[in-house]
């Protein structure tokens, strides 16, 4: 087996088993499954991944390591606003969200703390730099500094994750469809980043 035949079956195998874990979870995930959809037989895909455990922290250390670098962002470009460092932000991490697994990565977070806090360290090099951003903005009296750091990242957090994480359920009380659903969602980030300024502009602004 060559090595371009090898990284196309082996990417063909992790397209597969996202598509799986994605509707399944990882729970209710099955190998087999995952093989007939990449187009392979169950001892190719042991080939490559000895166990299901294997190949979602694959997965999962792949989305890591795109997700990651965007949480770093806040200290870059230091001519840019505040204003435009958070609409930026909000837009590239809900479009992130959507794109990269990144939903049924977090639910299996929730699920399994541990994923995160085991398969991170290596990321966490010194203090949060959302809130080392945010609490050098309150001393410069850019924005409001009776709001705590920790709480507009985790407002922030909220805004732009739970809405897509529950999209089955909101467009099932807001009685649409999944595609209006996702018509009604194009606008959101905009919306959010508008919300957050102005609760974060002092209040005489």
């Amino acid at each position: 087996m060559n090595t371009e035949t090898s990284i196309s079956t082996e990417e063909a195998i992790l397209v597969a088993a996202r598509k799986v874990f994605e509707s399944k979870g990882f729970d209710g995930a099955r190998m087999q499954e995952i093989s007939d959809r990449a187009g392979i037989n169950r001892a190719l895909l042991h080939y490559y991944f000895r166990s299901k455990d294997k190949m979602f922290e694959r997965i999962f250390d792949e989305a890591l390591e795109r997700f990651m670098p965007l949480l770093s962002t806040w200290d870059q470009d230091p001519d840019e606003s505040w204003e435009l460092k958070l609409k930026r932000f909000i837009s590239t991490f809900i479009t992130f969200l959507k794109a990269n697994s990144m939903l049924f990565l977090l639910r299996e977070i929730i699920r399994k703390p541990e994923l995160l806090t085991s398969r991170s360290k290596k990321y966490r090099k010194g203090l949060n730099k959302f809130v080392l951003y945010f609490e050098r903005l309150k001393q410069e009296r850019q924005i409001r500094s009776d709001v705590d750091s920790k709480h507009i990242y985790i407002i922030m957090h909220s805004l732009c994750s739970f809405p897509l994480m529950n999209a089955i359920v909101f467009s099932y009380s807001l009685r649409i469809s999944t595609k209006e659903y996702d018509e009604l969602m194009a606008g959101y980030p905009e919306i959010v980043s508008n919300l957050l300024i102005q609760m974060l502009k002092h209040q005489n602004n």
